[in-house]
């Protein structure tokens, strides 16, 4: 995801409801999110769908790498040849 630009990303909540498609289309082609100001506070982020999509990605990755390190430290561990079955089902999914 590229890195927000403060003087083009941030816009008052309000810009929304006048300006909703300028502001997603802003979003689509600068894949930057949004920060949405109420009061001149952060209270929402608006995002490129695939941007969030990406982002729901790594964090199941992320869930699982830590889920697979801490069954490992339990000494949950599986033989390779059962580890290469399961791997093998997640690419028949």
């Amino acid at each position: 995801m590229a890195s927000t630009k403060f003087s083009e990303d941030v816009h008052p909540i309000t810009e929304l409801k006048t300006k909703t498609s300028t502001l997603i289309d802003h979003v689509n082609r600068s894949r930057r999110p949004v920060l949405l100001t109420r009061r001149g506070r952060g209270v929402a982020v608006l995002l490129d769908l695939d941007e969030y999509e990406s982002l729901v990605d790594r964090a199941a990755f992320i869930d699982a790498v830590d889920a697979g390190a801490k069954a490992a430290a339990r000494g949950d561990l599986h033989p390779q040849e059962e580890a290469e079955n399961i791997l093998q089902s997640f690419g028949d999914a």
